[in-house]
């Protein structure tokens, strides 16, 4: 039996124990197509007012308000020029104008001495739906009109 030679040093004995760190890789390739950028020319922007006939906006006058059965429309009660121009331009989607349902804006008339100067606008509940948050003011339910959040 032969006898073992010890074994041969390492080479590579005096070699740092830690090694650098090699700078990040950029990498060169193109974007396949579903990171592409969106076509910004085909973008339109958010909507910033409601077209008056599009959600059937209409003038009343409050001191002949009554309320009608059924929950089809939302009433905005505002001075009797700005319901005037709501009618006429839209309605803006960046004043948070509240809404309320007719058996509210009863009783919001009812504790209004003077109607003279003022005016009703009435708009239909399902054309303004979507822009609408529940919120409550002087303890009674309304709806605020806001942009829609995406």
């Amino acid at each position: 039996m032969g006898r073992r030679s010890p074994s041969p040093a390492s080479l590579f004995e005096k070699l740092p124990k830690r090694r650098r760190e090699r700078p990040a890789r950029v990498s060169l390739r193109r974007p396949t197509d579903d990171t592409q950028q969106p076509d910004l020319l085909d973008w339109t922007p958010p909507p910033t007012h409601l077209a008056a006939e599009d959600v059937e906006a209409c003038f009343l006058d409050p001191a002949s308000f009554r309320p009608p059965a059924g929950a089809a429309f939302l009433y905005h009660l505002t001075d009797a020029e700005t319901a005037r121009s709501f009618v006429a331009n839209g309605l803006p989607l960046t004043d948070s104008l509240m809404f309320r349902t007719a058996a509210h804006l009863a009783e919001d008339l009812a504790d209004i001495p003077a109607t003279g100067d003022m005016g009703v606008v009435r708009v239909r509940r399902r054309l303004i739906q979507p822009w609408l948050t529940p919120d409550r003011q002087d303890g009674r339910p309304c709806y605020v009109l806001e942009p829609q959040t995406s």
